[in-house]
């Protein structure tokens, strides 16, 4: 018997998305599916920095990466197997919470420090922005739910959405071969889109979900090609799993949206 060299699509290692259920308005169930997905994203934050500061000038910056990279997977898991209910959810919010603020702390640090030429790292000052807005804005959906406030404002998402989305185009395009010519048009051509959304509010919501839509059709094209090596890129499996879970959670959040 025969065996292929080519490889397959690593479908299994695709990770799931925490979504509360349709039309859920139960506070407990969406600080829950929230912290599920964003314990894991900021996980993945703190992996990239520490594939993003080689060498050894970096080795207590990527230290303290790694420390954030174990502290948000175990969190995850804590929330996994956590029995939260009315009687306890808010204290458990409030507990990520702190524990979010150092990573802020560090991701505006480290930001400054790169964009000042301080810190000689791989990763964009505007990732370290990206990634800080995310942050921030899980903690402060946390504290709403603490309120009993499970509610989506369209404008606040859709604003917050489409500048993500945006940057995410514009990281692809900058994360390709430069021989992937069409692939970077493109990627270039759904950034520019993304900020004239993020720049016309408030957006048609119709028009800003095709917008979505689109682009996480775009995604999953790209990691396919990216597992199969179709696409020539730097970029890492586990950022392209990365950046489709999120637009995953924005067209959810959007739809959602008063």
């Amino acid at each position: 018997m025969s065996t292929s060299t080519q490889p397959a699509i690593a479908v299994e290692l695709r990770k799931p998305v925490s979504l509360p259920a349709a039309g859920s308005t139960d506070p407990v169930e969406h600080s829950v599916s929230e912290t599920l997905f964003w314990t894991d994203q900021l996980m993945e934050h703190a992996t990239f920095f520490v594939m993003l500061m080689p060498g050894r000038e970096l080795i207590d910056v990527r230290g303290k990466a790694k420390e954030f990279q174990a502290s948000f997977a175990a969190r995850y898991e804590a929330t996994r197997t956590a029995k939260l209910d009315s009687s306890n959810f808010k204290a458990f919010n409030h507990d990520t919470v702190e524990m979010v603020k150092p990573f802020l702390d560090f991701k505006a640090h480290l930001g400054a420090e790169q964009t000042s030429g301080r810190l000689r790292s791989l990763v964009w000052p505007s990732f370290f922005e990206h990634t800080l807005r995310e942050a921030t804005r899980f903690s402060q959906r946390l504290q709403q739910f603490s309120t009993g406030n499970v509610a989506i404002e369209r404008s606040e998402s859709s604003s917050f959405w489409t500048g993500i989305m945006g940057e995410h185009a514009g990281f692809i395009a900058h994360l390709l071969d430069p021989e992937e010519r069409d692939l970077i048009i493109k990627a270039m051509e759904t950034s520019n889109n993304f900020q004239h959304l993020h720049d016309k509010r408030p957006a048609d919501k119709e028009i800003v979900m095709k917008a979505v839509d689109d682009i996480i059709d775009f995604k999953i094209a790209a990691e396919k090609g990216i597992e199969l090596g179709q696409i020539k890129s730097i970029i890492h499996p586990t950022l392209a799993d990365h950046i489709r879970r999120e637009a995953l959670k924005a067209a959810d959040e959007l739809r959602r949206a008063e």
